[in-house]
């Protein structure tokens, strides 16, 4: 690794991550109005690792011993029978939890008994409405509530205990409460209802104008959050911060981060937020990359720099120093192996290339 930094801390003692979030696709059956990396159509698609790509990158991985591998996209479900197949060797190989997201559209009543046999501990489910009106309109997708509603119903009826997340926006941020009204009917008995602010990034980007909750929407929403939290303990309901890992993990955190991101097309990324790739591992190994600094990779300049850049929603993307545009526009890729993570030049030069 060139430019390397003595990393040290307890990233020496470290054999691997304890968590991996992997886009399995970026492929989707919808074109929600609020997705941060366009899937469906982003710059990804078309470059996805195959089947035994992504089988040979199981098999690797399985040597850390996870605690928890979560499949991401785009639409995980359109690559079922692989994510299945993956499940199994992991959990065959001691990850102690394999989780999964999805729209729920894919999600029949023989998909989730499948799902459940395979070793799937969590699944998250996108839920943007307590309607059709409000839920079809961000996915924009009409029916694609009720096959939501049905997609849920399916994996209660598994022994499923799902967890959801929900998008506010400027036509469904009141509504808060009446979607957990619905999940509590539906026979939910725990887990959690994630929401967090809209990221200014893709298709949500571009369709800010109609979709932007006001800050007095997001201050009402934050008070129902509340409400709701201490009249019911069944189904909590939790609020994120998208941004916080930019600042932490530059800096309290970064001599030592257990977490790693793979997208679809084998890049390695710091934060699926910013424009910079640091490998791929069509190119090196997962292992190789992890015992060349993946761990201590927030020490480094560049990650440090680029992320300087983005302290609030507002600023995913803003345009600065022509910066390529996350899941628009070819990423920076400045190899950790290969490149010098520290000598800020590479910027220019990547930026030059592309």
């Amino acid at each position: 690794m060139k430019g390397s930094n003595t990393i040290g801390g307890y990233s020496d003692i470290l054999i691997g991550p304890h968590s991996i979030a992997f886009d399995i696709t970026n492929k989707c059956n919808l074109r929600c109005l609020h997705c941060y990396n366009s899937s469906g159509e982003n710059i990804v698609v078309n470059n996805e690792l195959t089947d035994q790509e992504v089988l040979n990158f199981i098999d690797d991985i399985s040597k850390f011993k996870l605690y928890r591998f979560s499949f991401c996209g785009g639409e995980t479900m359109l690559r079922k029978e692989l994510l299945i197949e993956c499940t199994k060797r992991l959990k065959a190989k001691g990850t102690h939890i394999v989780s999964m997201v999805s729209n729920g559209i894919l999600i029949a009543q023989e998909t989730a008994k499948e799902l459940k046999e395979a070793g799937i501990d969590s699944i998250k489910i996108s839920i943007d409405g307590s309607s059709s009106c409000t839920h079809d309109k961000l996915r924009n997708q009409t029916g694609s509530f009720e096959k939501t509603i049905s997609g849920i119903k399916n994996l209660l009826e598994a022994g499923f205990n799902p967890n959801f997340a929900f998008t506010p926006t400027s036509f469904n941020s009141h509504e808060i409460k009446e979607v957990h009204k619905l999940l509590i009917a539906l026979g939910v008995r725990k887990g959690t209802l994630g929401t967090q602010p809209l990221m200014f990034l893709g298709r949500a980007y571009r369709n800010l104008e109609e979709i932007k909750a006001s800050n007095l929407q997001y201050r009402k929403l934050i008070k129902d959050i509340a409400e709701i939290n201490s009249t019911d303990t069944t189904l909590k309901v939790t609020w994120g911060d998208p941004i916080e890992h930019l600042i932490r993990f530059r800096t309290i955190s970064k001599h030592c981060v257990d977490h790693c991101t793979i997208q679809a097309n084998g890049n390695i990324v710091i934060s699926p937020y910013l424009p910079l790739v640091i490998g791929n591992i069509r190119k090196y190994s997962i292992y190789e990359y992890w015992n060349s600094g993946l761990p201590g990779v927030w020490n480094f300049n560049i990650p440090k720099e680029m992320a300087k850049s983005v302290l609030s929603i507002s600023d995913m993307n803003k345009e600065s120093n022509n910066m390529p545009k996350v899941f628009e526009e070819e990423s920076l890729y400045i190899d950790l192996i290969d490149d010098d993570l520290n000598d800020m030049d590479c910027i220019e030069k990547n930026l030059n290339v592309i």
